[in-house]
């Protein structure tokens, strides 16, 4: 692989959870040549003449940054499984691709879209997963498939500001997805245990089971920006995370900025004891995380949670793996053969 003054030029394409925003950020405070090239916005494309417009003048746009990006690259690393055809795409550069859940979890299983995503960890010059329960699908689409731990960008945290009256938070979407039934059982079951108490319940109206979590007493607040989403998190007394047993990006910010967090984490995916409440049987759940809400701050200077995401998910420290592996490959001119 061709380098520029030692280091690999490298364009993340794509993204999820803004890993790749966040990868290439802390690269280039390092002196990494890396560059980021978002999906492009469809917000203004549409149906009437306007909308075509906007959507001609959008792609031509979006192609010519890639064309700017790419051409001096020596590697592309794409985000998600199923986007894999940009590598097809004038100008071919070797690549790398990153599977981020749904991908490689769901899509892969599905005949209509299995043999593109296979492609792609067939041609690719390495394969990267972003949590550690995607192993056994990775691997299977991959052999020498790689965890890299999702980065947490400390610096976009607002600062642990709990409102005045205690908030349980429920950060992720209702859906299968993030746990489904055992999502709406757990917030049923808290529901009761604080009625009677000034412990509000909230969480997102986004999800196909977001009505359901209504009638049960969720209090639900609008989709909103990331900033003004992590200034939510913020602002509660405990975050309740998906019912799945995992860390996605939003369980980990809430851990960064303090927020006791709850998961019933999955034994042996993470490193040494994971600072988390909310563990063990549901009746357990919920007894644990209405006494973090009762004493938040208690609880959360005895968890130690930021410490511990900056040791394992520090964007400095991931480039920096990350960097060793781009420097190790070798590939092809055109990108598309191993």
């Amino acid at each position: 692989m061709a380098k520029s003054n030692g280091n690999p030029r490298v364009v993340h394409l794509f993204d999820c959870a803004d890993v790749g925003a966040t990868l290439v950020r802390a690269a280039r405070s390092q002196g990494q040549q890396w560059s980021y090239l978002p999906a492009r916005d469809t917000a203004y494309d549409g149906a009437d003449l306007l909308g075509r417009t906007n959507r001609l003048r959008g792609v031509a746009g979006w192609t010519a940054r890639r064309w700017q990006l790419t051409l001096p690259a020596d590697l592309l690393h794409i985000h998600f499984g199923t986007r894999v055809d940009i590598a097809t795409r004038w100008p071919r550069r070797p690549f790398v691709v990153h599977f981020h859940g749904t991908d490689i979890r769901e899509f892969y299983q599905d005949p209509r879209q299995r043999q593109r995503i296979q492609w792609g960890a067939d041609n690719s010059q390495a394969v990267f997963y972003a949590t550690p329960d995607l192993a056994e699908y990775a691997l299977a689409a991959r052999s020498d498939a790689r965890y890299l731990p999702n980065p947490v960008d400390l610096a976009e945290l607002p600062r642990w500001q709990p409102a005045p009256e205690p908030r349980i938070v429920f950060a992720s979407r209702w859906g299968a997805a993030k746990g489904g039934t055992e999502q709406l059982e757990l917030a049923a079951k808290l529901a009761r245990a604080v009625q009677g108490t000034c412990i509000r319940l909230q969480g997102l109206d986004w999800g196909e089971n977001a009505a359901k979590a209504a009638e049960l007493g969720v209090e639900l607040v609008p989709v909103m920006s990331k900033p003004a989403y992590l200034q939510w998190l913020a602002k509660a007394h405990t975050v309740v995370g998906q019912s799945t047993g995992l860390l996605g990006m939003s369980e980990l910010q809430a851990l960064a900025i303090g927020v006791p967090t709850a998961s019933n984490v999955r034994p042996g995916l993470y490193p040494g004891t994971v600072p988390v409440v909310g563990t063990g049987s549901l009746g357990e759940q919920v007894d644990s995380i209405v006494a973090a809400a009762k004493d938040a701050r208690e609880v959360s200077a005895g968890l130690g949670a930021r410490a511990w995401v900056i040791e394992h998910h520090d964007p400095d420290r991931i480039v920096r793996e990350l960097s060793a592996v781009y420097s190790s490959l070798s590939g092809s001119a055109d990108g598309l053969k191993r």
